[in-house]
């Protein structure tokens, strides 16, 4: 006969060698994630995409060849900390803080925070973010010199020997990982043949000679710049950025098919925003915010494709890669995922993307929202009232006004840069670059509708959704005293933003 301490002691034994094979279960097989971003490329510079110059990025092209091109992702906003920061958190700007050269909110979900705690190894190298304690990378590659970040970033065998490294450690470590390589490149100041390489005064100096170099003759102009000598110059010495940035794209891509992970590893490259170029960056333009988006993914994404239908953002990063890592959505996000596009599937409501602008440093703010289609293109500047001249116009502005004086569309063309309109509209099939605004006072007596209305109903909901501050300013955009209200509330906001990082970075040691 057991007595009742006998079953209880049976009992117990019995059930210890299940816990255990419960403890013990395989975890889980994740994909690895690779992310190559580049900075400030424009989307159609890739040969993939067009090219700036004949064969200049023979190993983004490949890569495209394996994979699959999307005619139409996007960027949310063309300044590189707020771009990177949707990347990361799938938040726009208005829920994740980071509207200007701010940090993220802290707690805010983020990619690698939590690839991190489901197991990841997450790196980072290149142009940082530096808000450690929010995306606790397992390791970073920071610059060991101080000052400006352009002396660094810009030499491919750096990334080379991060990525070797690092590949190695995760297949020790017997762990998937996440990461993200970001070259400084083609971001001015461009790479100048002769006047890269190891500075010898300054140890810390990480920038390298281009694999190749162009003449202004060789390259293709575009983004609606003018064909002149002086653009050309700009554009060939941009062109050898392009190339150094494929460059780092074909190193880290070698070290990861050396250490025999490309077979696991899903593969993005992408460009943060258009390049620094006059009416380019820092824009809400097609041209602005449009990235040359390739993704590939051995044994899911077929090779070779074309997608010229889905309009894709930056906001829609984190969900996506979040799904193909078979973990749970974030617990907040203003994008979804485009998983079952990359099975091979179809999506609906693909239309339309968001774009925006709102300062860089505080005190210059100059706030813009965009709705794209395929088509059209909508854009408010609540801050256009006629004197006030947006500075940031970049590369090549010095022609543009050299030429405007003496040809009259290209003097209409530089005072629309410097000065805008509170709305535009352009039919993006007859116009790509944005460079005749079909609501100026020229264009009034148009000879058919156009849809404007319905785009500003799309911009009003997503504002509205967002709980947008600019929203009464949108509402009142035909009032220009509401809309100076408005400019001097938001640039003193900003301002207040802006001043109360300094504490923050004064522990850091680094400025946004």
């Amino acid at each position: 006969m057991h007595t009742p301490g006998l079953i209880l002691l049976t009992a117990v034994t019995l059930l210890i060698p299940v816990a255990s094979a419960q403890q013990l279960r395989h975890p889980t097989a994740r994909p690895n994630i690779l992310w190559l971003v580049a900075d400030d490329m424009n989307w159609d510079s890739p040969g993939c995409f067009g090219g700036v110059a004949e064969g200049v990025t023979p190993n983004i092209d490949r890569l495209a060849e394996e994979g699959i091109q999307f005619w139409h992702g996007y960027a949310n906003i063309a300044i590189c900390t707020p771009s990177r920061s949707v990347m990361l958190t799938g938040l726009y700007p208005q829920n994740n803080g980071a509207e200007g050269f701010q940090r993220i909110r802290p707690g805010t979900p983020n990619l690698p925070s939590l690839l991190n705690a489901a197991g990841f190894l997450c790196g980072t190298i290149g142009k940082p973010l530096n808000q450690q304690e929010l995306f606790r990378w397992s390791t970073t590659y920071t610059w060991q010199g101080k000052g400006d970040e352009n002396l660094w970033g810009r030499d491919p065998a750096i990334y080379r020997r991060f990525a070797r490294d690092f590949f190695a450690n995760a297949k020790s470590a017997r762990q998937p990982f996440f990461l993200m390589a970001n070259t400084h490149d083609p971001h001015d100041p461009f790479a100048i043949p002769g006047h890269d390489g190891r500075h010898p005064g300054n140890p810390h100096y990480e920038r390298a000679e281009s694999s190749q170099s162009y003449d202004p003759s060789e390259v293709r102009v575009s983004a609606g710049l003018p064909d002149a000598l002086e653009i050309r110059k700009h554009l060939a010495r941009y062109a050898a950025s392009v190339r150094r940035t494929d460059d780092m794209v074909g190193a880290v891509l070698q070290e990861l098919d050396r250490a025999g992970l490309a077979n696991n590893t899903i593969v993005l490259f992408l460009s943060d925003h258009g390049m620094a170029f006059p009416g380019v960056k820092a824009n809400c333009y097609p041209d602005s915010t449009r990235s040359p988006w390739i993704i590939r993914w051995p044994g899911v994404v077929a090779a070779g494709q074309d997608d010229r239908h889905h309009m894709l953002s930056c906001v829609d990063l984190q969900p996506t890669f979040l799904d193909a890592a078979k973990l749970p959505p974030a617990p907040k996000a203003d994008g979804r995922s485009f998983l079952s596009i990359l099975q091979g599937g179809q999506q609906s409501n693909r239309d339309y993307v968001f774009t925006q602008f709102f300062h860089i440093h505080g005190r210059d703010a100059f706030p813009m929202r965009g709705i794209l289609s395929r088509d059209w293109a909508y854009l408010f500047n609540p801050w256009a009232d006629g004197t006030r001249n947006f500075p940031r116009q970049w590369n090549g502005f010095d022609v543009l006004r050299k030429i405007a004086r003496t040809r009259p569309p290209m003097e209409r063309r530089v005072h629309h840069l410097s000065f805008r309109t509170v709305e535009e509209f352009y039919n993006l099939r007859e116009d790509p670059h944005c460079l005749s605004n079909l609501l100026a006072a020229e264009a009034s007596s148009l000879r058919s509708p156009i849809p404007v209305s319905k785009f500003r109903e799309h911009l009003r909901n997503l504002m509205l959704h967002l709980s947008d501050a600019a929203l009464p300013a949108f509402d009142d955009r035909h009032d220009p005293q509401a809309l100076q209200l408005f400019m001097k509330s938001y640039t003193d906001r900003a301002t207040r933003e802006i001043e109360e990082l300094r504490s923050y970075e004064q522990v850091k040691g680094y400025r946004f």
